[in-house]
């Protein structure tokens, strides 16, 4: 996730200077900084919980990619730079052996006495070094320290500064969010994300980087890492070794509850406030079932098969993930737990598609959160039934509408705030809809091996968008540049229509013969076609590929045809009448489930102003009446459902699903008959969708009861 740095701090704080001035070049320089590529940390940190401070000295190990004197570093501006040294390593020793020296002759009786040599032991020096940092970030790169090498390095050259700073991390001032902090030093509990910028770095989420950590810690409280190996303990601070680059600096600590448990061979580590066995052990499986599924269809992660899950408080993000650890706010533990599932799945897929193969630049973020996405979603798909995956795609092709026109997905990470609304639905909704075209256009067998040989590939290194549609042309076969000018980097997205004639044949079939159009040039892609037909069960489905703008199509049947659909299953990303007013209440139905029914209630009603007949729009209203007990505006609400026309419903599901739910309204105001007659009626339709036949049987056994989780 990128995180944009904000100028919360006032203009009093904004330089901390030593040495010279005329050393540095004017802070309105700093934005054409010197491109660096940082190897290795050393850090040592010490917490002192109660008085909420950190103090550090980080030891960072680098080369310049051009030749220069000048470098800059990002750094948390809660955090004051004490000294900015060069460390200087001793210089190599010759390893020519001395002569021998003469031995004397020995007293009568007495063996000689070797010489005595003393061994001179290389030692490493320090240069002080001239720094300025900029607490606010007034320069647009976020609170930085400009440092002053002392003199020019040529590109490549290795080099080491050692940083020694401290400072108090209670809220979100000095990190990148307004109102979200990244870093906290409690009493009770704390913790360290790599995104707060509590160590020097470069390049946010790109610049990877070997470490060690070592953390100073009373004993009284837990140390929460990620990665293959637990931290050990080493002269009284934990140490945490990172052998592979990475995104590293993931720590928290408190009086946790600490549960070990393993899924398989995967192990995950959950830390907790207060065990509460059932929801650890269901988010253990969750992880595990999911981290299965990746390795069976990407391979093995760098960052091994152990996790952990940390719970966090509501200052911060709700899910952030590093390298072999997921930080889960507070409130997901005991709430909102489908919502948290599935926010799981995705950020578990992050150890493959940003901690295995990383990104040259955050502008090539949906490689990322994109694919992390689509993973997720993959792993739902995963046995589902066939009405169970086209709701699921339906949702997908609803979020990436929404904001659609906002920006591209090449250039939301630098136009939208990451944190934005209209950011994450650019990013997670059209970004794994993509995706998905672009296996339609692949071909489904051709794309799983493609993105298997992409993790190897890649591994350990950096992509970029232009490396990935070079390795997509590749393993394609022919340039795929027409699919990523469209999807990734352009807004918009086509509407289909199918016009056709049917003719009567002599031998009493029907013959439906059309073309399927579409509004844009050059569009390339498989199209699938459903014709509905008088009878009982009269479909037929078939594909045809769409070259530019248009493609013919024919279909023969005995029935006579009722209609032609265009991408029944909603595989494309494409739009219609009915998508575009779905897609306002979509942003209803995501606040609905996050648990903000205010403005769940705003965006739904504001949808059936657009069509005061969507089934769709009803049946989530109803949901929200019932979450807000008002039971009679749920009742009328799944009444209109269920007292429609069961082959007109979109999706159909919702017919079966409506009466279940009128029956738990019913239950909810103690009215038993009214109940049992919807749950009955349920059942007459015979629709199993999402396990509508197991809630039936359930709420015939026993009442709804709002007050309870049923």
């Amino acid at each position: 996730m990128h995180i944009t740095m904000s100028k919360t701090l006032s203009l009093a704080l904004l330089f901390v200077m030593i040495g010279p001035l005329a050393l540095l070049p004017v802070m309105g320089q700093q934005a054409q900084r010197v491109a660096i590529d940082i190897a290795h940390y050393e850090i040592d940190v010490d917490i002192s919980p109660q008085s909420n401070k950190l103090s550090a000295i980080t030891d960072v190990t680098f080369k310049p990619l051009s030749d220069t004197r000048n470098v800059t570093f990002e750094l948390n501006g809660s955090l004051v730079v004490e000294s900015v040294e060069r460390v200087i390593p001793p210089p190599p020793q010759p390893e020519s052996t001395p002569a021998a020296a003469p031995i004397p002759t020995p007293a009568r009786g007495r063996a000689p006495k070797p010489p005595v040599t003393a061994i001179k032991v290389p030692v490493r020096t320090f240069q002080t070094l001239s720094f300025v940092q900029d607490r606010v970030g007034m320069t647009g790169l976020g609170p930085i320290v400009r440092v002053d090498l002392g003199e020019n390095f040529a590109a490549g050259s290795e080099v080491i500064v050692r940083f020694k700073y401290s400072g108090i991390l209670v809220d979100a001032q000095g990190g990148p969010l307004l109102t979200k902090r990244l870093a906290f030093i409690g009493p009770e509990e704390g913790y360290l994300q790599y995104a707060a910028r509590w160590f020097p770095f470069n390049e946010y989420a790109a610049d990877k980087a070997t470490g060690r950590i070592r953390v100073g810690l009373p004993n009284d409280v837990k140390l929460a890492t990620g990665g293959a190996e637990p931290p050990s303990l080493k002269d009284g601070k934990h140490e945490i070794v990172h052998t592979k680059a990475g995104l590293i600096g993931n720590i928290a600590y408190g009086k946790f509850d600490e549960r070990n448990l393993s899924f398989g061979d995967i192990k995950v580590d959950v830390f907790t406030r207060g065990m509460n066995e059932p929801i650890v052990n269901e988010i253990a499986e969750v992880i595990g079932r999911a981290y299965e599924f990746y390795v069976a269809e990407f391979g093995e992660p760098m960052t091994g098969r152990r996790i952990s899950v940390v719970q966090t408080d509501e200052e911060g993000l709700d899910f952030y993930t590093g390298p072999g650890i997921i930080f889960m706010a507070n409130r997901f533990f005991d709430q909102n737990r489908e919502f948290a599932a599935e926010r799981l799945q995705r950020e578990v897929a992050y150890q493959w598609w940003m901690h295995t193969v990383g990104l040259k630049s955050f502008d090539d973020a949906v490689i990322s959160q994109g694919l992390a996405e689509y993973s997720a979603i993959l792993f739902r798909e995963k046995g589902a039934s066939d009405a169970r995956i086209e709701s699921l795609r339906r949702e997908l092709l609803e979020k990436s509408l929404t904001f659609e026109q906002n920006a591209s997905l090449a250039r939301a990470p630098a136009t939208l705030d990451d944190q934005s609304t209209a950011y994450q639905y650019v990013m997670f909704g059209k970004g794994p809809m993509v995706f998905s075209l672009l296996r339609e256009t692949m071909g489904s067998d051709k794309f799983k091996t493609f993105l298997r040989t992409l993790i190897t590939r890649y591994r350990g290194q950096n992509l970029s968008l232009v490396d990935f549609e070079n390795y997509a042309s590749e393993a394609h076969g022919s340039p795929l540049r027409y699919f990523f000018a469209r999807w990734v980097e352009g807004t918009g997205v086509p509407e289909f229509r199918a016009d056709y004639d049917i003719i009567r044949t002599r031998v009493g079939k029907f013959v439906t013969r059309g073309t399927v159009r579409q509004n844009y040039d050059n569009l390339r892609l498989p199209v699938d076609l459903l014709l509905r037909a008088e009878g009982d069960g009269a479909t037929k489905l078939m594909t045809v590929n769409i070259e530019d703008a248009s493609a013919d199509f024919y279909f023969e049947t005995d029935g006579r045809p009722l209609e032609v659909i265009v991408d029944p299953t909603f595989k494309l990303l494409r739009t219609s009448d009915e998508l575009r007013i779905s897609s306002v209440a979509r942003r209803g139905i995501e606040q609905l489930k996050e648990g903000n029914l205010a403005q769940a209630q705003i965006q739904l009603e504001e949808a059936l102003k657009l069509d005061r007949s969507n089934g769709w729009v009803y049946y989530h209203l109803g949901l929200l009446h019932l979450q807000q007990r008002n039971y009679d505006l749920a009742i009328d609400n799944f009444k209109t459902i269920t007292q429609g026309i069961k082959k007109n419903a979109r999706p159909p599901w919702i017919h079966v699903w409506a009466w279940i739910k009128l029956g738990n309204a019913y239950d909810a105001k103690g009215d038993r008959t009214r109940a049992i007659d919807s749950y009955k009626k349920a059942e007459e339709l015979g629709d199993e969708y999402d396990g509508a036949r197991a809630a039936i049987e359930k709420f015939l056994a026993t009442p709804f009861d709002p007050r309870i989780q049923n």
